[in-house]
């Protein structure tokens, strides 16, 4: 768990190009992703459970509530609770200058897969990144982890990241319970402890 915290300690989201643009981000970013999904598995297995299911339709409801128990020691508040079987909505939340849609996610989603699909991306000026077999996966991990590097953050948003928002808000996505973001916003070790963790 504490590998994640790590890992955006060393691959920050933005800030000066020399600290953000780091040889084979987006390849790692894949890499350490699909390891920590292959040892939950792996965790999983031993107690006679099945693979994890990805999180594919976002109109599809989570169907596991997670309770964490766990207070946030800058506010000396427990996280929210995540009930079972909640829906995604759009999350509008002006003090946390948070605002996505579910049709962001889709729409996002979508054009990535068509990208995989046609072997490009398309930088902000409509010019064509090959995805080869040398930079393939690193260009795509940056799409789908969004940075400040990202080639093109109009067009393929920032799947990864608002995901993990949207999954966060999900128990007051208009924050008109005045709820802060569950786990699943933290970056510290604190997300990797829920399930949908690993089914985003």
């Amino acid at each position: 768990n504490l590998h994640h915290w790590h890992w955006h300690l060393v691959y920050p989201g933005d800030g000066p190009d020399a600290v953000v643009r780091k040889d084979r981000r987006g390849e790692l970013f894949y890499y350490m992703h699909s390891q920590l999904i292959a040892r939950y598995n792996i965790d999983r297995f031993c107690a006679k459970l099945k693979k994890v299911r990805h999180f594919t339709n976002f109109r599809e409801p989570i169907v596991e509530a997670y309770f964490p128990k766990m207070l946030r020691s800058q506010t000396n508040r427990a996280y929210p609770a995540r009930a079972a079987n909640v829906t995604l909505q759009d999350v509008e939340r002006v003090g946390d200058n948070t605002f996505v849609t579910v049709n962001d996610l889709e729409r996002w989603r979508d054009r990535i897969h068509e990208a995989i699909d046609q072997g490009f991306v398309l930088d902000k000026a409509g010019n064509r990144i090959m995805l080869d077999e040398e930079r393939g996966i690193d260009i795509l991990g940056d799409v789908v982890e969004a940075s400040s590097i990202t080639p093109n953050d109009k067009l393929y948003g920032s799947l990864h990241n608002m995901g993990h928002n949207v999954i966060a808000f999900v128990h007051d996505p208009d924050n008109r319970y005045l709820e802060d973001y569950g786990v699943m916003g933290e970056c510290d070790d604190r997300d990797a402890w829920t399930r949908a963790f690993y089914r985003w």
